[in-house]
């Protein structure tokens, strides 16, 4: 069963909570990442690339940038944009997204139940990423974005965050983009043993985005118990940051394909060899999103087209995944691309940006042919989960994502 705890959150002075938080680095552009660190100094973002309040760029990825990501967080905390709660906490957190809204529960999952199976994981992770991330946490101390996990809706948690859901949230406020964020604290002890208890009948937790931090704060509890480090076992290296959304609050997109060239085929001859494992429906100029699996839309010389697998799905659950026989049939034997994670050649763009986002891609040039996707399903990713299988790269786009520096926890 599950283990969650709650902890001491620190989080942002509420009337500043909009200005002190950041999203993930990789959702802005240069342009606005540097407009960020020259007009908002209170911003998470000056953490994530602290050169300019410290007045000296570091190399990439080098315990000096660490070092100096380390001292602008305290900094900031002295300074009083931070500030942590006297008591050990859950919290409830929702996102709103236009009409849609997201809840899920703020904890600190078990770095135990990582190695002991009762999380369970769907993607494989690259060594040297978790190693540069377990060196940033080892030097910072800090946990600033939750690892997202998800688990069966329950019923009795959804509830416990319904009668929360009806104080006065702890911080309220819109970012630029529209997105409204809101999060309750659940400080009092019988409640925090409800949800302690609520939580821990959860068999499995599953999660859908951070498999990388969750990874290297398994690897940074590891380093530390061979150091010595494991006293009481409720050292706080012991647990990571975490949200817990039930399954029905979670939205799964497809990771769609865009590849900048046909390698040594011209359109004809792709468009043939394509026949031998797919129909080919020509349908002029109308964007494509699959409707089922097996289906896919492809953006081709200015044109969309509906490929149809022709031939029964594997039984087996991986590759039986769209995004398996996209690989094993045209990108790997009629491209050449067969590592998803390196070859230059191929880029990934969420679902949630619509096929139009893939057909504005190929007009641009830049890219020659791209695919549209059917996205995997609860049931799918439940079973490879379950299996201990893992999905090719960029086989999912979960909402909602989550923010930096909105609820952090100490490692120190």
């Amino acid at each position: 069963m599950a283990r969650v705890i709650p902890f001491r959150g620190i989080h942002p002075r509420p009337d500043i909570a909009s200005k002190a938080v950041s999203r993930s680095y990789d959702s802005y552009s240069p342009k606005e990442i540097k407009e960020i660190l020259r007009t908002n100094e209170v911003s998470f973002m000056n953490v994530i690339r602290p050169e300019v309040l410290t007045g000296e760029k570091c190399p990439p990825n080098s315990p000096k940038l660490f070092a100096q990501s380390k001292w602008v967080y305290e900094h900031l905390y002295n300074k009083g944009v931070f500030q942590q709660d006297d008591k050990p906490s859950f919290y409830v957190y929702t996102q709103h997204i236009g009409r849609a809204s997201f809840t899920g529960i703020m904890g600190c999952a078990s770095v135990e139940d990582y190695d002991n199976g009762v999380i369970r994981i769907h993607e494989q992770t690259i060594a040297s990423r978790e190693k540069i991330l377990k060196e940033y946490l080892a030097v910072c101390d800090i946990n600033a974005e939750p690892v997202c996990f998800t688990y069966p809706r329950s019923g009795s948690l959804e509830l416990l965050t319904e009668i929360v859901k009806q104080n006065p949230p702890l911080l309220e406020f819109e970012e630029a983009d529209g997105k409204r964020h809101q999060l309750w604290r659940v400080d009092q002890p019988e409640w925090t043993a409800k949800f302690s208890e609520k939580l821990g009948l959860l068999k499995h937790i599953y999660i859908a985005d951070g498999h990388h931090r969750s990874a290297s704060s398994v690897l940074l509890a590891h380093e530390k118990w061979t150091e010595g480090g494991r006293i009481s076992g409720n050292e706080p290296w012991n647990y990571f940051l975490g949200i817990f959304f039930p399954d029905d609050q979670l939205k799964i997109y497809e990771f769609n394909r865009v590849v900048k060239n046909l390698g040594d085929k011209g359109v004809s001859q792709f468009l043939e060899d394509l026949s031998d494992d797919f129909e080919v429906h020509f349908k002029e100029q109308i964007p494509i999103k699959p409707e089922q699996q097996g289906h896919f839309g492809m953006c081709l010389g200015g044109f969309w087209y509906k490929l149809v697998y022709r031939h029964r799905r594997s039984s087996e659950v991986v590759a039986a995944l769209d995004v398996s026989i996209l690989s094993d049939k045209i990108l790997a034997p009629l491209l050449g691309i067969r590592d998803l994670r390196n070859d230059d050649r191929i880029n990934f763009v969420p679902g949630s940006k619509g096929p139009q986002e893939l057909e504005r891609l190929v007009n641009t040039g830049k890219y020659n042919v791209a695919f549209s996707l059917f996205p995997v399903t609860g049931q799918e990713f439940y079973a490879i989960s379950d299996q201990g299988k893992t999905m090719p790269p960029k086989s999912t786009y979960v909402v909602p994502k989550l923010l930096s520096g909105l609820l952090i926890y100490s490692l120190a």
